[in-house]
């Protein structure tokens, strides 16, 4: 699939009526597990791209170049769209012309820039302090003038305290943005921001934080602006554990074997890598 019918394709979902799921990805592994569970859109992370690249928090050290090489490794091993975290847009207006340039580029179907100050971090590890509204509206303004495909997705988040960004939010969509991400700090936030904002809201769901406990992504579309819904930590969480659960075990034992946790067959891993097409492209193009 092309770039352009991936971002045909995320238009025609957003404008349709069921809720949007994007789990986020970290790399082109985390990518095309999220394309064979089946979901038509995926989400990436920076707090697992900084983790997966750099072993590091989400803290801002992943560099603009960074992030275009791994996007595009990302887009080019799964054909479904993929929607970026692109930070604050990596600097001014200017900044952003370039970054939407190159994530379009790239192969990302969508993106969207926060209204932190730079450099931009993990709301979760340190508290955050926003641009002024004009500067964030030129931001959106930029992003807009220079996209080529007018179905490439431009989203606006606000990091602000829960009255300052609803209007902020109203002010970021009035300026042209095709959507905006708001982070509830509560239930009561994350059920209150669909009845004041005022166009369609791009939302991520963490497990077991007090925010969105009990509610699906089909009841978070159900309250009216919630189209797209993200599960930014789930894979990276998973893996994790995962990694260290095996790792342990081996350390402890001197040896994989009698390992009970869960793991993928060799045959297996190798046919959902793609090993199946690899193969058919050597008889095909590689000749002895």
């Amino acid at each position: 699939m092309s770039a352009k019918e991936k971002n045909k394709k995320l238009r025609d979902l957003i404008n349709g009526k069921e809720a949007v799921i994007a789990p986020c990805c970290y790399d082109g592994l985390s990518a095309r597990a999220i394309q064979a569970a089946g979901f038509e859109v995926a989400g990436t992370t920076g707090y697992g791209m900084h983790g997966a690249m750099l072993g590091c928090p989400d803290n801002g050290l992943l560099a603009f170049n960074e992030m275009v090489d791994a996007l595009g490794k990302i887009a080019d091993c799964v054909d479904i769209p993929i929607m970026a975290d692109a930070e604050g847009g990596y600097g001014n207006a200017i900044n952003v012309m370039r970054t939407v340039r190159e994530f379009e580029k790239a192969g990302i179907s969508g993106l969207f820039i926060e209204d932190q100050k730079l450099p931009a971090n993990c709301p979760f590890i340190k508290g955050t302090e926003q641009i002024s509204v004009d500067e964030m509206v030129g931001k959106i303004k930029a992003a807009l003038d220079t996209r080529t495909d007018e179905n490439f997705i431009i989203v606006a988040r606000t990091d602000a305290p829960f009255e300052e960004s609803v209007r902020r939010a109203n002010l970021y969509l009035e300026a042209g943005a095709d959507m905006v991400k708001v982070l509830p700090k509560t239930k009561e936030e994350f059920m209150a921001y669909p009845k004041l904002v005022k166009g369609p809201i791009h939302i991520g769901m963490y497990a077991n934080k007090g925010i969105n406990d009990g509610l699906t992504a089909d009841d978070a579309c159900k309250m009216g602006s919630y189209k797209i819904v993200t599960y930014p930590m789930d894979g990276l969480f998973a893996a994790t554990q995962a990694l260290l659960d095996v790792m342990k075990y081996i350390h402890d034992n001197r040896t994989d074997e009698g390992y009970t946790g869960r793991t993928i067959a060799f045959n297996d891993y190798v046919k959902f890598i793609g090993g199946d097409e690899y193969k058919a492209n050597l008889l095909k193009y590689v000749k002895d």
